[in-house]
């Protein structure tokens, strides 16, 4: 299989000047004239993707967040067309429980909504008028739906909107986990076989085969992580797997970002 980086994956998004004024971009690629022809010339959507660095088991890599969303923010921009992916937001909340393992990096949930909050009106200051905020991360994601929503609520009589995108994770997750429990597997988990599965999918580096091994197994692999870091089952993973399930969370995301924005109309 080929290994598709970060640098690949944005390097997949086209950018240019007004004619291409549609393409899907990523920031971190453009120069401040070339954005600013972009915000003058149509409407793009700022997407920002917030990941983790978290223990998942002696079997996955502590950046495997990281390394799959910016391909998943990817795939979203292109499903989009007139989008802008953002790097991606490296750290978040963690538990108590993942915090005890060497190289989780924890953001207090108000730091991490703080930052995201910063980086909105960032982008709503430079002349961005729609921004979607998007977590692999389901650690304090109450308190980033709340500040999204007042954000939206302030910046709308001034025509700019800011749109919370959850269905990547919560309704992703549901999905996902009851197509596996269908077929007779652990579904969730921490470590489990969807998260193994889909950093399998994104680089096969980012896994230690020889280490797949179960972890806790109650509540269906969503239970208590076990003295290894681990809960679910991660043994079955494979690249497939984890391409169907990095696909289903795309599109859920671009059918609810695509009613977002029609919903908000077009751009003054």
């Amino acid at each position: 299989m080929r290994k598709v980086t970060i640098g690949m994956a944005a390097a997949a998004l086209a950018f240019g000047g007004p004619a291409h004024a549609a393409k899907p971009a990523a920031l971190e690629q453009l120069t401040t004239v070339e954005l600013k022809e972009r915000l003058q010339t149509g409407c793009p959507v700022a997407i920002l993707y917030n990941g983790g660095v978290e223990e998942s088991g002696p079997h996955l890599a502590l950046g495997k967040h990281n390394l799959r969303i910016y391909q998943y923010g990817a795939a979203l921009a292109q499903a989009i067309g007139d989008a802008i992916l953002l790097p991606v937001m490296p750290f978040s909340p963690n538990d108590a429980a993942r915090m005890a393992f060497a190289g989780t990096i924890s953001l207090r949930p108000e730091t991490w909504v703080a930052v995201n909050e910063d980086v909105i009106r960032s982008l709503i200051g430079g002349g961005f008028q729609r921004v979607a905020i998007l977590t692999d991360h389901g650690d304090g994601m109450a308190g980033l739906r709340e500040m999204v929503e007042r954000l939206d609520k302030e910046y709308r009589p001034k025509g700019a909107r800011a749109f919370f995108v959850e269905d990547a994770y919560t309704k992703a997750r549901t999905q996902i986990e009851a197509e596996i429990k269908a077929d007779g597997k652990v579904p969730g988990g921490h470590g489990g076989l969807w998260d193994t599965a889909e950093a399998m999918a994104a680089d096969p580096n980012l896994v230690r085969p020889g280490l797949l091994a179960p972890g806790n197994l109650a509540n269906d692999g969503n239970g208590p992580i076990d003295a290894n870091g681990v809960s679910g089952d991660p043994r079955g993973a494979t690249v497939a797997m984890g391409r169907r399930f990095g696909a289903i969370r795309v599109k859920l995301a671009a059918d609810q970002l695509r009613g977002q924005l029609a919903a908000a109309g077009p751009c003054r």
